[in-house]
C-alpha cells in the first residue's frame, strides 16, 4: 500500500511540475508582451524541427526493436507512440487550419 502511495504522489508531482514548466513562462511572457512576430516564427520553425527530429528517432528505434531485438512488443509500443504523434499533430493542423 505504501508503494502505490508513493508512485502516485511521484506523478501528481510530476504532472505539476510540468504543467507549471509550461503555464507559467507563457502567463509571464503574455504580460511582458514578448510574443511579437519574430518569436512566433522563431518559435514555429523550432518546433517544426523537433517535431522532424522526434520522428526520426522514432523510426530509428522502430527499426532498432525489430532488427536488433527482436522483440514484437517493442515494436507494438513504438507503433502506438508513433500513432499518437501523428495524430496529435493532425490534431494540431486542424486547429491551426481552423484559426486561419
Amino acid at each position: 500500500m505504501d508503494n502505490f502511495w508513493v508512485a502516485l504522489l511521484f506523478w501528481i508531482g510530476l504532472a505539476v511540475v510540468l504543467v507549471s514548466t509550461f503555464y507559467f513562462p507563457r502567463k509571464f511572457m503574455k504580460k511582458k508582451k514578448q510574443y511579437d512576430e519574430r518569436f512566433v516564427y522563431n518559435d514555429h520553425l523550432a518546433r517544426s524541427y523537433s517535431w522532424f527530429g522526434s520522428l526520426g528517432v522514432i523510426f530509428v528505434a522502430w527499426f532498432l526493436s525489430l532488427v536488433i531485438f527482436h522483440s514484437l512488443i517493442a515494436f507494438w509500443l513504438i507503433t502506438v507512440i508513433y500513432i499518437g504523434h501523428m495524430l496529435s499533430y493532425a490534431i494540431g493542423a486542424a486547429i491551426a487550419n481552423g484559426k486561419n
